[in-house]
C-alpha cells in the first residue's frame, strides 16, 4: 500500500473565504503626461473582493463613487502583500477636473521593474514598481490588442518610453 504525503496546504477550503485583495491604479493623461491619482490616504486604491461579484463590477462601481468612468480596465499583475494575494487592475480614465478631497492627482515617474529570479518572487515590491509594470503591459496591449488599442488611440505616443520586456527573467 502507498503512503500518501501530507497536504500541501493547511487552510481548509470554504465558499465564504476571501485572501484576495482588489488594487486599482487610477492613471489618467494631462497634456503630454501621464497622471496618477491615488487616495489621499494610501499609495493605490485597494478594496476587499467578496465572494459571488466580478473584480470589473466592484472596480467600476468603486470608480463611479468618484465620477469616473473606465475607458480602459484590466489585470496587470499580483503579489503577496501581508498574508493577501493582491490582483491589481490599471484604469485609464479621463481626467477629472478637479479630483476632489479624496483623491490627489500626481505626475506619473519611472521605476526599474522589481526582480526577482526564474523561481522566486522579488523579496519586495513597491507601487511605483506595480505602475512601471502596469504601463509596460498598457503599452504592449495598445500594439496587441485591439480592443484597447481602439479605446486609446491619444495614449500610443505617451506610451512609446515604456518598452514591455515579457520574460526577462528566464
Amino acid at each position: 500500500m502507498a503512503q500518501l504525503e501530507p497536504p500541501v496546504g493547511s487552510t481548509p477550503w470554504s465558499p465564504d473565504f476571501v485572501g484576495q485583495r482588489l488594487e486599482l491604479l487610477m492613471v489618467h493623461r494631462a497634456g503630454g503626461e501621464i497622471r496618477v491619482l491615488r487616495p489621499v490616504h494610501a499609495d493605490a486604491l485597494r478594496v476587499g473582493w467578496a465572494v459571488g461579484r466580478s473584480a470589473d463590477e466592484i472596480l467600476t462601481e468603486l470608480l463611479g463613487r468618484y465620477g469616473l468612468v473606465p475607458r480602459v480596465l484590466h489585470s496587470t499583475s499580483w503579489r503577496h502583500v501581508d498574508d493577501e494575494v493582491v490582483l491589481t487592475y490599471l484604469v485609464v480614465v479621463d481626467g477629472p477636473a478637479d479630483p476632489g478631497p479624496h483623491l490627489v492627482d500626481e505626475p506619473v515617474g519611472r521605476a526599474a521593474l522589481a526582480r526577482g529570479d526564474a523561481t522566486a518572487a522579488p523579496a519586495s515590491i513597491g507601487i511605483a514598481q506595480v505602475l512601471e509594470h502596469a504601463l509596460r503591459h498598457l503599452s504592449w496591449l495598445i500594439a496587441d490588442d485591439a480592443a484597447v488599442g481602439a479605446a486609446l488611440p491619444d495614449w500610443r505616443p505617451l506610451l512609446e518610453p515604456y518598452v514591455p520586456e515579457p520574460f526577462q527573467a528566464l
